[in-house]
């Protein structure tokens, strides 16, 4: 799959603001083994260039029975890693935390714990990467999946909405 790494500004505008520190922009990315059956992670993600941080929405999802549908709330940072000259690469850390629908006026809700980890390595044009997540199970155990393939998502349709 190719689609520009930025939904509406194009991926030249997302680089040329990353390298000035100013602006924000939007990415999906899907990550996983891509093997049969297997969790899927779809994320989408606002990035703030000036600050670094990341907040945004995923969802692990899984073809078995019954079906894996878990949705999380994403806050964490990024930051570019140059080892040599022509070899920078991009790591993005995220945790997610369940999505809690409160009521207008509840007051401050419940301390609550994260349902997920990522820890993603991305190539320079942030198309395409490698990642590690772990998640909590509906049956309360942490499950993690190593070197899963992460790629820009070029769904449009769904952008924004795990």
């Amino acid at each position: 799959m190719s689609a520009p790494a930025i939904n509406t500004a194009g991926k030249a505008a997302a680089k040329s603001a990353m390298g000035q520190g100013a602006g924000l922009f939007i990415g999906s990315w899907e990550i996983g083994t891509m093997l049969p059956g297997a969790p899927l992670l779809t994320i989408h993600l606002a990035l703030a260039a000036p600050s670094g941080t990341v907040t945004g929405l995923g969802q692990i999802t899984q073809a078995i029975n019954p079906p894996l549908d878990i949705t999380s709330r994403l806050d964490g940072d990024y930051t570019y890693l140059t080892v040599m000259p022509d070899a920078s690469h991009i790591l993005v850390t995220v945790t997610g935390y369940p999505v809690l629908n409160m009521p207008p006026g509840g007051g401050i809700g419940p301390v609550v714990a994260p349902n997920l980890n990522l820890r993603m390595v991305l190539d320079s044009d942030w198309q395409r990467g490698t990642a590690t997540f772990s998640y909590l199970g509906p049956d309360g155990t942490w499950q993690r999946i190593e070197s899963a393939t992460a790629h820009i998502s070029t769904s449009v349709s769904t952008a924004g909405k795990p």
